[in-house]
Formats: structure tokens, C-alpha cells, sequence
């Protein structure tokens, strides 16, 4: 083969993969092209939808939930607090004051009864015997007197004016020795030589001469006698010395009870107080009449309020502390004698201050608050300055960001994760007492 035969073959090649070539970058070329900014444009779109997606996701979290209160002016108690206990000014033990057996038991307890409503009633019928036979002991003895009375010679003694004009003098000198007595000016035993001294001249006087006849016939005894068995017989009907109610019964019904036994317990509950104890330390802030506001263990939800109605005029010497005493209404009888109680003692009044709940005050480097704009729902911190505080409330000076003024509303919940600008959603707006 002839070099020129060669040359044309290698043309020839040459030439086919030139337009071999030329055609690649035509159709191939462009196809890619096409395809490449179809994948990117694709992947662009998935991006930017990915980019809202998340942008939107984080919208949703960070629209925390919180609770806010509508701050406004008004004053502000500062208040000691003290430990207390309930009590009653009417309570009563009521006693056997006769022996017997119990007959009747009127009412349960927990009753509600009125002032000398019978509660107990104990057998009166050995009683009632001593009281016949008091009182026939007695008519014997009157019907001696009157004998011997009818019989008396003396029986018409007249006074001389000397002796009358001495009896009165006793007499003034008595009476004046009683005032005297009265008033602390004289002794008992001074009293009682006055007193012998005018009841000797009486009788020498035949003015007490009735009297010495009854007791020398035993009419005198025989009287005192009988109203003595009359009076036990009354004492076995056990009666409410008060309006109050039946805390507790110690005996049934059959039971044999003696003198001086306890029967039952009775109280008035409408004259309920309580009675706090106060260091001395924290005396200068006490004063009757101060107002209080009182919270029971047995109702942690609910406040009661009174005011001093007496302080104790002593320091206990082993305790270092003072009693005071609080009126307290009890008008639904709910608040029970033994009871324990918290009272706050509202000693002093900031008037007409702003003030946030303690709990809406977070410390980060200084303290501060977050405030929440209605409009976009958007939380802002706001430094500020802090002023007095109480157990609830805490006086704000100033703000220092934007300030803080009457109106604005302050997280009082969910606010410890919070950001400055960080959406919230306010789930309830609370208004300021």
C-alpha cells in the first residue's frame, strides 16, 4: 500500500470523527445542558419549599404559650406574717352539780341550741323527796314559832328616843363603814366590828326579836333547808348557760354521774377569734384596729379577713413573744376552734405604685420582665428597676428599656424560656386587682 493510500484512509478517519464529534456537542450536548438546569431549578424549588416548610415549623415553636396580666396603679400592703390558732370566747364544760343517775340526753352533737335549753336531764325523784321533806321540817318549825310568838310577853317592846337616836347612829355608821369598804378605805375585819357592833344593838333593841324567834324554834333552818333541796332539784335539769353548739358529750344515758363530773362540752362558735404570737422584734408594727388578712389550712384557697382587736400588754420571758388577738367574722360557723391560721398583718400601705406579681420577675444579669405587645404578639424584655415588695407583689420603679407604664401586659407564666422578640401566643390575660 502506496503512502498516499494511507494519508487518504487517515483523512477519511479523521473526517468521520470530526463529524462524529460535531454532532455529540450538537444533540448530546444541549440535551445535558437542558437536563442540568431542570435538576437545578428543581432542586432550587425544593429548596426554597424546604426553606418555608422550616421556616414555618420554626414560627410554631417559637409561638410559646404563655399568661399575662393587664398591670395597673394601686396600692400596695406590707404585711407581718404570724402563726395563729382559732378559739372561742364562749366555751363551757358542763358539770354534774348534784349525784344521779342520767334520764334524758336532749340533743346530739353538733346540735345548735339556744340559751338555757335544757341538754341533760338526770332523775329528780330522790330529789324531790328531800324537797317534801324539807318543806314539811319546815311547817313544823313555823307552826312552833307561831306558838311560841303568840305567847311572847315582849312582844310590843317600845324604843326610848335615846335608844332610837343611838340605833341610828349605828346605823349611819354602817352604812358609811360599807362605802368606805367599797372603796378600799377600810379592812373586811374593820367592816365586820361595824357590823357586830349595829346587829348587838339591835337586838338588845328588840328589833331583830322576829328573827331570834324563828331561829330559836328552827323555822330559820327548816327555811334554808328546803331551798336548798329546791335548789338541787333544779340542778338536775342541765341547762345552755349560752346560744352555741354541742362539741362533745362524756356520758349515756343510765349513766350514774356524781357532783362535780363532766357531762359535755358546748360552744359558741359565733364568737370565734384567734389568737397569734408575734416576736418581739415585731411589736412596733402592731396596733389594734390594724386590719389582717387570714388564711386557714383548712381552706388554703380562700382568704378571711379581721383586724386586732387586742394585744397582749407582756413579752413572754421564755418564748420572746407577744399574744395578740384577732376578730375574726364567722358568720357560716365553717372556721372550728383548734384550727391553725396564717395572719398577715397589713402594717403599712404603699399608695397608688406599679406593681408586678414576684413571679413575673426574671434575674438575667439585672431583672427584668417581659412585656407583650397585642398587636403582632410579640414578647419584649424590659430591665427595670425594682422597688418594695411584699410575700405577692413587687414594686416597679422605672423601666429601662422602653419603660413600663399602666396597661401593658406582663408573662406571669411560661415566660422562663423566653427570648427578647420571641413569639408568643397568650392563652389568658389576667386583670390586676
Amino acid at each position: 500500500m502506496n503512502m498516499n493510500k494511507v494519508f487518504k484512509i487517515i483523512a477519511f478517519v479523521i473526517m468521520i470523527a470530526a463529524l462524529a464529534w460535531g454532532g455529540y456537542k450538537l444533540f448530546f450536548q444541549e440535551e445535558k445542558k437542558e437536563a442540568t438546569e431542570i435538576i437545578k431549578a428543581d432542586e432550587n424549588k425544593d429548596a426554597k419549599e424546604g426553606e418555608n416548610k422550616e421556616g414555618e415549623g420554626e414560627s410554631k415553636e417559637t409561638a410559646l404559650p404563655v399568661a399575662v396580666l393587664r398591670i395597673k396603679r394601686g396600692d400596695m400592703p406590707m404585711r407581718l406574717p404570724i402563726s395563729a390558732t382559732a378559739d372561742v370566747w364562749e366555751k363551757a364544760t358542763l358539770k354534774a352539780e348534784v349525784d344521779g343517775t342520767v334520764e334524758e340526753i336532749r340533743y346530739p352533737i353538733g346540735a345548735l341550741v339556744r340559751k338555757d335549753t335544757e341538754l341533760v336531764k338526770l332523775d329528780d325523784s330522790e330529789i324531790q323527796l328531800q324537797v317534801d321533806r324539807a318543806d314539811a321540817d319546815r311547817l313544823q318549825a313555823l307552826s312552833k314559832y307561831l306558838v311560841a310568838e303568840n305567847t311572847d310577853l315582849q312582844k310590843n317592846v317600845i324604843l326610848s328616843n335615846e335608844d332610837k337616836a343611838k340605833l341610828d347612829q349605828l346605823k349611819e355608821k354602817y352604812l358609811a363603814a360599807v362605802k368606805n369598804y367599797e372603796k378600799g378605805k377600810i379592812s373586811e375585819k374593820q367592816l365586820d366590828e361595824i357590823n357586830d357592833q349595829y346587829e348587838q344593838a339591835m337586838v338588845y333593841a328588840g328589833v331583830l326579836r322576829e328573827e331570834i324567834r324563828k331561829a330559836q324554834e328552827g323555822f330559820s333552818d327548816a327555811n334554808i333547808r328546803l331551798k336548798q333541796a329546791k335548789l338541787d332539784l333544779k340542778r338536775t335539769s342541765i341547762k345552755s348557760p349560752f346560744q352555741g353548739t354541742i362539741a362533745d358529750i362524756v356520758i349515756s344515758k343510765g349513766a350514774k354521774v356524781t357532783r362535780g363530773l363532766d357531762l359535755l362540752k358546748i360552744v359558741n362558735l359565733r364568737t370565734l377569734y384567734l389568737k397569734g404570737f408575734a416576736l418581739e422584734s415585731e411589736v412596733a408594727h402592731l396596733k389594734k384596729g390594724t386590719a389582717v388578712r387570714v388564711k386557714f389550712d383548712s381552706f388554703p384557697d380562700q382568704y378571711y379577713y379581721g383586724q386586732i382587736q387586742s394585744i397582749s400588754p407582756e413579752i413572754d420571758p421564755q418564748n420572746k413573744t407577744i399574744s395578740i388577738y384577732v376578730d375574726l367574722e364567722n358568720t357560716n360557723n365553717s372556721v372550728l376552734p383548734g384550727m391553725h391560721a396564717a395572719i398577715d398583718v397589713e402594717y403599712k400601705i404603699y399608695k397608688d405604685v406599679l406593681r408586678v406579681p414576684r413571679n413575673a420577675i426574671i434575674v438575667r444579669q439585672r431583672p427584668l420582665i417581659f412585656i407583650v405587645n397585642e398587636k403582632d404578639n410579640m414578647a419584649m424584655w424590659e430591665y427595670v428597676e425594682l422597688g418594695e415588695k411584699n410575700d405577692e407583689d413587687q414594686v416597679i420603679e422605672k423601666g429601662l428599656n422602653n419603660g413600663v407604664k399602666e396597661g401593658d401586659l406582663v408573662v406571669i407564666s411560661g415566660h422562663l424560656t423566653l427570648a427578647h422578640q420571641s413569639k408568643v401566643k397568650i392563652l389568658e390575660i389576667i386583670d390586676q386587682k
